[in-house]
């Protein structure tokens, strides 16, 4: 299997938080488990290279972009939970994702070091595409645009009817990438938008991920934590490395699983 990819100390590390929510709801305030919690973010936040940010922030800035809202779309594909919620999230303000339908879709890193497009289900991502997609004014909704490699897969997939009447909206993620989905035709939104050269000016993870086992999915190492690619936490945090490894390994084992438990946990993304 080929060595992960080294990545650079960017620049800008925008860290989307969303771990303290999650422990909260689960463990309450008082427990260990959330402390361990806020020490981590923390120390995340104390590196002189890191923005935090919220969901509230990004869905704010997404607000801003529109006015009048958008008009309604005949069908809004949301990538995974996370881009089901934030549909939902976005019509509820705009009113213009009446129908939408989840794509239950996963990356998964090939021994290369490349990654591939997997549906969650014994549905095909074809097949899921096709059930949903029955005309001509569409909606993607993400959490976040990074390389594209996800929105991309799916535009190459969706039908040729399709392809002049699609608007993409993301939380978070790249202008370069956002530029290069305009370049090919697609109108693409995105609320906290960074500027910038990937990974070596600005990148940008989530608190979760970097506990989560399935933040990644492997080959040879199954599922995994951003943590757990000790190199990439070295690049992200150079100041503070081991006690922010440190910590993300103990919540990681306290609290397992990140799966959500209840329906207060399905919207926290």
């Amino acid at each position: 299997m080929a060595a992960p990819y080294k990545i650079p100390t960017p620049t800008l590390l925008y860290v989307h938080e969303n771990l303290l929510p999650h422990v909260r709801h689960r463990f309450g305030i008082d427990s260990y488990e959330y402390q361990l919690a806020t020490d981590f973010i923390a120390h995340i936040a104390a590196e002189k290279n890191v923005r935090m940010g919220t969901l509230e922030e990004q869905l704010g800035s997404l607000y801003l972009q529109f006015f009048p809202p958008p008009g309604a779309f005949d069908v809004t594909l949301g990538f995974g939970r996370k881009g089901e919620i934030i549909a939902r999230l976005l019509n509820r303000r705009w009113g213009c994702f009446p129908h939408i339908h989840r794509l239950d879709i996963t990356r998964y890193e090939q021994e290369d070091g490349s990654h591939v497009l997997k549906s969650k289900t014994d549905v095909s991502i074809e097949e899921q595409i096709a059930k949903a997609v029955t005309s001509k004014s569409i909606a993607i909704v993400d959490d976040v645009l990074f390389t594209g490699f996800t929105a991309f897969s799916i535009l190459n997939l969706l039908p040729r009817h399709a392809c002049d009447c699609i608007h993409l909206f993301f939380t978070r993620g790249m202008e370069v990438t956002r530029k290069s989905l305009e370049e090919k035709g697609h109108r693409a939104a995105v609320g906290v938008c960074l500027k910038g050269k990937i990974e070596e000016d600005v990148s940008t993870i989530s608190s979760m991920n970097l506990v989560a086992k399935g933040a990644i999915h492997t080959p040879t190492e199954g599922d995994i934590s951003y943590a757990q690619r000790q190199e990439w936490v070295e690049a992200w945090f150079p100041a503070r490395t081991k006690r922010i490894l440190d910590l993300a390994h103990a919540i990681t084992t306290l609290v397992k699983s990140f799966e959500p438990t209840s329906e207060t946990e399905e919207t926290i993304v």
